[in-house]
This record gives structure tokens, C-alpha cells and sequence, in this order.
């Protein structure tokens, strides 16, 4: 049973639900409309926006530094392999140095679009116009030149104030933000094609290229900072997987032709950049061979003229077999030494720069079979940082807690490269000890032989030591000047960008159905909030929920001469249910009320008597609101005197009625208002002055004080046999209604009826209609009660 009444609660709450859509269906199709077409004149004004995008392949670098491990220590120490890694790529991609280098090769500075139904069709290398500016001050850059064309050769140039509505104009209005010259400047002058155009603030000319077709066009100028933040935003450059060294890089613009453009400038100046710092690694490793050459040659010369001449004077050509033993063994722990020192220079140059540069990132550094690979790693990450700090530099101030993070850091890992090659530098002390200890050990042998032959030993082994290395040096420079002429990116084109045909953005089915999506949830909110807050009754169901006072009649708002019949029927309906009244024969006295004021109760007394006369039947009424008289007009009749002077013995009942002939009613106006109208109705006269009314005619109809505003009401309805109380739709409040229910439980012995005015024509007032009828004959429960 109580799933029954689950399901059947369900089933009330789905029809309020739907009656509730019925109700405000005009409102939810206007809410839904207005959406549907704001999202779609938002999505018709929306600029097309295309992405193009490039894949490049870069070279693995860190493989390459382990294919390299075994090579010499010197081409390892200088090669022109970055440790920076992909993610540094990446950065240096998006880096401004790159950005701002590809748009210089363009023309990205100067905008040009024209306006066309609305919409804007912006150009890029078809403009009909061409602007050259000679000078532009800079409180007009990005502002918006308007060109109207006048004939072939002339034109007009517009240049407005900004807009007093902008947010910029309305800081400073605030005086949040201080005024500039620019808030007042504007300018309105007809000028011919490739004339100079020149004033205080710019200068600059517009040259024809083809016909304008348009009625307006407009240009502007940005900076070359405007120019990069607006494009780098649109800019992504993603590594396609982490296990591949495949970059994508692509951009939205709205023009495909020009984002196409910016790709290949882009990946020119990044290869161009790449092979340039190749080669000036590449050289900077020649010039170090030179210098290291230079000073070899003078010692290789020097030995060798020594040993000549040596050999010329002593007659001596060749060492003994254990002298040539220990000749060679200390020649290969001299060339040891040598190289070390080699080495060694590399770290202290290295250390030096480190210390005097702040941007590392041009600097490549890998690690050598004798140098620590802790270096090329913290120089990677060195790097990394130094990416970093350039790209927060565009968008924040060096004091920006993030930078000032960025800048310790820096900082830190300097610290821990210098104290790393101090270490790897007090290393290579130690072995350079310990060969020169060898060395010594070797000297001292080679000093037991005779004096011409230690000689001997020394001066060869000298010029084998210069010799090996200047050898050595020879090749590694013929080996860098084949790299510095054939230098080449390390990246590669795979996918060229394509110029895309099809806008990505954007979505205008989307935006349209998106935009009656939400106006059609918004109107149903709309409506069900409205409802929820709506504290008057509506329709007969609203007053069903309140009261179970029986309603009587269902009168719909008068509007035209198809209302006036359903009035004239809603009332007949009135007099028919009045029939059905218990005790019918003594209910021949009506008292009509309501909550407050403005409900139409004067008017449903008037018509009521009216529809009542028309059955041959004698109708009075009395209009026994004497605070606020109003049932006079309703007849057209004079109200000097009334009830008001009958009651208080100036004027008898002959006197004060008013048969009214065209309507077949009598009628008893207020007459003056008293002061005291409480006590003139609970006077005897007034009890005396019904009897005779009821004896006198088949109806007597009081139109009373609102019951809800003073007592006179419920005087009069202790002498009527039915009182009816009228609400009002769209004008009763809710609360109104439940105090009528509860007055009519508290005067059980007086009999109650609602009358439901001023209902819409249509489907309320037809279903409220029809049910009036059952509660006028058929409300048992009610009239057990009573």
C-alpha cells in the first residue's frame, strides 16, 4: 500500500513538473530562442582559426656522447655535443632569441583586415593596401586605424579615442591609472593614395596595390614584444614520445598561409642557429690547436736542431739497445704527461668561463675518459636552469618569488661545477706527481749511461715527445677544419607544414547547440524558480492545494467579446450551482468578501445580481462597504445617499433605493462615509433593515469589506446563508487563501464558497471550468462538517 502511495506521489510531483513547463512554455521557447541565437551570432562573428604544424627529428645526443666515449680526450673535451637534452631543445625552440629572429624575416608588425557583415577578413600578402610607416609614436601602437575608400585615389583616415566603456578608461577615471596623451588623441582627414602622411604623432603612407571592395578597412602597428606575445601563445612545441627524439611544433593563427610561414621561419632560424653554433665551436677548437701547435713547432724546431747537431759533433747516430729501452719508456710517460697538461688547460680554461659567464647555454662540454661526467651533467643542468630563467624573464619581473627560486639555483649549481673541476683539477695534479716521479725514476737510470749517450737519450727523447704531439695536433686540426666547412644541423625536416583548408575552431554546430543546450536549461530554471517564488494562486489547482473550501465559480480574465461570453457563462454557472446549495430555499442571502482590496469583489457582486435578474428573479444588493464605496459606479448611479444616512435615521429605505431598470437590480449605495460604520452595522436597524429585504425580494447580495482587513466583514456574514469568497489569480497571495480556509473551520455554522477571478482563457481556465460544477453540488465532506 505504501508503494502504491510512493508511486502515486511520484506521479503527482511528474504532472506538477509538466504542468509547471505548460505553464511558462512561452517564457522557456523565448529563453531558449534568445540563447540559440546569441550562440549562434557569437559563433557566425567568431574568426576562423587553422593549425598547421611541423615534425622535426633531432639528434640523440646523448647516444652520440656514448658512442664517443672511446675517442681521444680532447676532441671529447671540445666537440660541439649539447648535454642539454630534448626538453632543452624544446626551450630553446620557444626561446625569444629563436621567436623574435623567425617573425623579424616577416612582415608580422602591420595587421590589415576588412569588415563585411560584421565579420572581419583579415589579409596577409593580399592586402589591396600596403601601409609604410615612417615614424609612430608609441601610444599608438596596436591602436586601430579605420580607412573608408572615397574613389580610386582618395580616402578617408579614422583614428577614434578609446572607448570611455573600456576598463583602461575607467581606471583611470578611478585615478587608479594616470591619463596619457594618447586618451585624447584622434584624428578624421581625406587623403589621396602615396601621399605623406604626417603629423605630431605618426607619419607614414598608403600605397594601392589592387581595388578596395569594401566599405571599411582597418591596420595597425604592434611592437616586435607585441608581435612575439602574441604568436607564442599559439605555440606549441611537444615531444611526440618520450623515447623519441621527434619534436611537433605547430601554431594557430587565423591565416593558414601566414602560420605556415612562421613554422618554416621558425625552423630555418633554429637550424641556422644550431649549424652557426657549431661552427664557431668548431673554430674556437681550431684556435686552440693553433695556439697549441704554435708552441709545439718552436719546441719540436728546437729539438730537432739540437739532436742534429749533437749527433754532427759526438759522431753518434744511434743509442745502445738498453739505452733505446729506456728511452722509449720515458718518451711514453713524457707524452702521458703532456697530454695531461692538455687536459688540464682544458679544465682551467673551462673554470674561467664558467666563472666569468652568466649564459651558458652556447658552451658544449661532454665527459672525457679523464675528466668527471659529473660536469657534463651539472652543465646540462646548468643549462636547463638558464632555459628556464629566459622564459620566466618574459612574462615576470626578476623579484618574482619563482625567478628569484630559479635564480638560487642557478647560482647553486654554479657553485657545484667550479667546486667539481676543482676536484677533477686536483686530481689531475696528483697523476701529473706521480708521472713526474716516474719520470725521475727514469732519469736516473738513463744517468748511469756515459755522458754522450745520456745526452743522446735526453735530446731524442725530446724531439720523439714534440714530434708525437705535434703530430697528434695536425690531425686533430685537419679533422675540425673538415667539420667547420661541413657543419650541418642536427635536425632534420620529416613533415613539412601543410596549409590547412579547414578551420579547427571554431565548433559553430557545437556553439549553436551548446548555446540552445543551455538557454533551454536556463529557461526551465527560470521557470521553476519563478514558480517556486511565486506566492499567488493561479489557477483552480493551486487553490485545491490551500483550501477545501468548495469553489462555486471560475471567472477568466475579460478580454474581448469571446471572454465577455465566457464570463457571462462562468457567472450563470454561479447562479446554477446556487441552486444546489443545502436548504436551498432559506440561501437567498449572499455575502461577497475577499482576502484584501483589488480582488474584483465589487464587480462579482454587480455581475452576480445582474445574472441573477436576468432569471425573472428580484435581486437588492447592498453595497455595505462603507470605508471604501465603489458598487455605485458599477450601475452608473448616483451615491449621495445611502445605507450610511438610513442607518443613522436621516433618510428612510424608499429614499435611498435606486432601482437600476437596464439590469432589473436594486440597489443600496453607501451614502456618505461614516465614521463609525462598525457600529452602524451591528445596530438593530441593520438586523431590522434584512428581514425586510429578504421578505421583499427573492435575493438580497451584500458586497462587503475585505474580511481580511476589518471586522465589518464578519458582522455581515453572521446574516448571510452563503458567503463567497473572491480570490484573485495572479493577485492572491498563497497565504491569503489558507487564512479563508481557516476562517471558514472556525465558523462552522456560516456557509463558505470561493469564487477563483481573473483566470487566463485556455487551458487553466478550461480545466479549472470544468471542474466547478462537482464542488458546487457534490463536496460531501465539506458539508458533513458544518
Amino acid at each position: 500500500m505504501s508503494t502504491l502511495n510512493n508511486i502515486k506521489e511520484d506521479e503527482i510531483d511528474l504532472k506538477e513538473l509538466f504542468k509547471t513547463i505548460l505553464k511558462y512554455k512561452i517564457q522557456i521557447i523565448i529563453i531558449t530562442y534568445i540563447f540559440t541565437m546569441g550562440a549562434g551570432i557569437f559563433a557566425y562573428l567568431k574568426p576562423n582559426i587553422y593549425t598547421t604544424s611541423i615534425v622535426l627529428e633531432l639528434e640523440d645526443k646523448k647516444n652520440n656522447k656514448t658512442a664517443s666515449a672511446g675517442a681521444d680526450f680532447m676532441m671529447e673535451a671540445l666537440s660541439g655535443s649539447s648535454g642539454a637534452g630534448i626538453a632543452n631543445e624544446i626551450e630553446v625552440m620557444k626561446s625569444r632569441l629563436i621567436l623574435q629572429k623567425s617573425f623579424d624575416k616577416l612582415d608580422l608588425n602591420t595587421n590589415y583586415w576588412a569588415n563585411n557583415k560584421f565579420k572581419k577578413i583579415e589579409y596577409y600578402k593580399n592586402s589591396p593596401f600596403v601601409v609604410e610607416f615612417s615614424f609612430l609614436d608609441d601610444f599608438l601602437n596596436g591602436r586601430n586605424f579605420t580607412l573608408t575608400p572615397i574613389d580610386e585615389n582618395t580616402f578617408n583616415l579614422q583614428l577614434k579615442k578609446p572607448s570611455v566603456y573600456s576598463l583602461d578608461n575607467v581606471l583611470k577615471m578611478l585615478d587608479i591609472k594616470n591619463y596619457e596623451l594618447g586618451d585624447t588623441f584622434s584624428y578624421n582627414q581625406n587623403h589621396k593614395f602615396n601621399e605623406l602622411i604626417q603629423t605630431e604623432y605618426f607619419s607614414l603612407t598608403i600605397k594601392k596595390v589592387f581595388d578596395l571592395k569594401y566599405n571599411t578597412y582597418n591596420f595597425n602597428h604592434m611592437t616586435n614584444m607585441d608581435v612575439f606575445n602574441k604568436y607564442k601563445k599559439n605555440l606549441s612545441v611537444s615531444q611526440i614520445s618520450k623515447s623519441a627524439s621527434i619534436l611537433n611544433v605547430s601554431l594557430e593563427d587565423t591565416e593558414p598561409n601566414r602560420i605556415k610561414d612562421i613554422l618554416t621561419s621558425i625552423y630555418n632560424t633554429y637550424t641556422n642557429e644550431d649549424i652557426q653554433r657549431k661552427t664557431e665551436e668548431a673554430k674556437l677548437t681550431l684556435d686552440f690547436i693553433d695556439v697549441q701547435l704554435e708552441s709545439i713547432n718552436k719546441r719540436l724546431n728546437i729539438s730537432a736542431t739540437n739532436l742534429e747537431s749533437f749527433k754532427e759533433k759526438n759522431k753518434l747516430v744511434e743509442l745502445s739497445g738498453q739505452a733505446i729501452k729506456s728511452t722509449e719508456k720515458l718518451s711514453e710517460y713524457e707524452t702521458q704527461l703532456e697530454e695531461l697538461k692538455t687536459e688540464l688547460n682544458v679544465l682551467l680554461s673551462l673554470k674561467n668561463y664558467v666563472a666569468s659567464n652568466t649564459n651558458l647555454l652556447g658552451m658544449s662540454i661532454t665527459s672525457a675518459s679523464l675528466i668527471d661526467p659529473k660536469i657534463s651533467a651539472l652543465v646540462s643542468q646548468l643549462q636547463d636552469e638558464t632555459a628556464r630563467k629566459s622564459t620566466l624573464l618574459i612574462d615576470y619581473t626578476p623579484a618574482h618569488p619563482e625567478l628569484v627560486k630559479v635564480s638560487q639555483k642557478i647560482r647553486s649549481i654554479k657553485r657545484n661545477i667550479v667546486g667539481t673541476i676543482n676536484n677533477n683539477i686536483a686530481q689531475f695534479q696528483n697523476r701529473k706527481r706521480s708521472l713526474e716521479n716516474i719520470i725521475k725514476k727514469y732519469d736516473k737510470s738513463i744517468n748511469t749511461l756515459p755522458k754522450q749517450e745520456r745526452e743522446l737519450s735526453k735530446l731524442t727523447r725530446l724531439f720523439s715527445v714534440d714530434e708525437k704531439i705535434y703530430s697528434y695536433l695536425l690531425e686533430k686540426k685537419a679533422e675540425s677544419a673538415i667539420l667547420q666547412s661541413s657543419t650541418i644541423s642536427n635536425t632534420r625536416l620529416l613533415d613539412e607544414g601543410i596549409i590547412a583548408n579547414e578551420p579547427v575552431k571554431p565548433k559553430r554546430k557545437l556553439i549553436v547547440l551548446v548555446g540552445f543546450i543551455l538557454g533551454f536549461i536556463f529557461s526551465l530554471f527560470y521557470a521553476f524558480m519563478r514558480e517556486f517564488f511565486n506566492n499567488t494562486v493561479s489557477n483552480s489547482d493551486d487553490v485545491e492545494k490551500l483550501s477545501s473550501i468548495p469553489i462555486y465559480g471560475i471567472i477568466p480574465q475579460y478580454k474581448g467579446k469571446k471572454a465577455k461570453k465566457l464570463v457571462d457563462e462562468a457567472y450563470r454557472s454561479i447562479r446554477t450551482n446556487l441552486q444546489f446549495l443545502p436548504k436551498h430555499e432559506n440561501s437567498n442571502v449572499i455575502a461577497i468578501t475577499s482576502s484584501v482590496s483589488g480582488e474584483g469583489k465589487t464587480t462579482t457582486s454587480a455581475n452576480l445580481a445582474k445574472i441573477i435578474a436576468k432569471a425573472n428573479k428580484s435581486v437588492v444588493i447592498l453595497d455595505l462597504d462603507l470605508r471604501k464605496s465603489s458598487l455605485h459606479l458599477n450601475f452608473d448611479i448616483p451615491n449621495t445617499i445611502g445605507i450610511s444616512s438610513y442607518l443613522s435615521g436621516q433618510n428612510t429605505l424608499e429614499e435611498i433605493t435606486n432601482f437600476v431598470e437596464k439590469d432589473n437590480v436594486t440597489v443600496l449605495t453607501t451614502g456618505s462615509l461614516p465614521p463609525n460604520p462598525s457600529e452602524l452595522i451591528l445596530g438593530d436597524k441593520m438586523k431590522e433593515l434584512i428581514d425586510t429585504l429578504k421578505a421583499k425580494y427573492d435575493y438580497v447580495i451584500f458586497d462587503t469589506p475585505p474580511v481580511g482587513l476589518v471586522t465589518d466583514a464578519m458582522i455581515l456574514i453572521n446574516y448571510a446563508d452563503i458567503s463567497f469568497l473572491v480570490i484573485k489569480a495572479f493577485y492572491t497571495r498563497k497565504e491569503f487563501v489558507k487564512n479563508l480556509d481557516r476562517l471558514s473551520k472556525e465558523h462552522k455554522n456560516n456557509t463558505f464558497g470561493l469564487i477563483l477571478n481573473g483566470v487566463e482563457i485556455g487551458d487553466k481556465y478550461g480545466y479549472g471550468y470544468g471542474s466547478n460544477y462537482g464542488y458546487g453540488y457534490g463536496n460531501a465532506k465539506y458539508y458533513q462538517d458544518r
